[in-house]
């Protein structure tokens, strides 16, 4: 084989990976359940990635006893959380080391254990009190926007609500389809 027809091979099979990857995220979009998720944005930027909202969703730290499914895992584990939708979010009814079963409305979304813990903080009590919780990175946690838009999720006026709408296939995988301010669409995602 030339090298000629080498180079051409290796950037055929380079081109075909990145439409795979590609293809895979919007066949999700198009074929995945949606469900709104409660966040709690944060604020960063990027110097080389330009604005994005990175988000930290309710659903991100689970409390086991309040949970179905199973109840012991270590980090780095992949889980799947059963989320039942509801008015206005999608609520977390179990989390499972394998795929569960389903019933009606419900969705099971992949993650993966950030870390496991026996203790969590109560805001109220301001004390540690006993509870096996988890701390969940589904994927979906940062979300790119246009150049200077990214205050306005990052910092909503005080009555404003940053909620996101996303797609979970049958395999759990997500992909975040709409970013809503007040429950109207802020940002969509689009393919080109």
């Amino acid at each position: 084989m030339n090298m000629t027809l080498r180079t051409i091979l290796v950037l055929a099979l380079q081109i075909a990976a990145l439409l795979g990857m590609i293809g895979i995220k919007q066949w999700t979009l198009n074929s995945g359940t949606p469900v709104v998720l409660e966040t709690l944005p944060v604020d960063p930027r990027s110097l080389f990635s330009g604005d994005y909202v990175r988000l930290n969703y309710s659903i991100s730290t689970l409390l086991l006893d309040q949970l179905g499914g199973d109840k012991e895992f270590k980090r780095h584990d992949s889980v799947y959380v059963v989320l039942q939708s509801g008015e206005p979010y999608a609520t977390p009814v179990s989390v499972h080391h394998e795929m569960p079963q389903l019933a009606g409305g419900q969705v099971a979304i992949r993650g993966e254990v950030e870390y496991a813990s026996t203790t969590r903080w109560n805001q109220q009590s301001r004390q540690l009190e006993p509870a096996k919780s988890l701390n969940v990175h589904y994927g979906i946690e940062n979300y790119y926007v246009e150049e200077g838009t990214g205050q306005t999720l990052e910092r909503p006026a005080d009555n404003a609500k940053v909620t996101v709408r996303v797609a979970v296939d049958r395999f759990g995988n997500a992909g975040i389809s709409a970013i809503l301010l007040n429950g109207k669409e802020r940002h969509v995602e689009r393919l080109l």
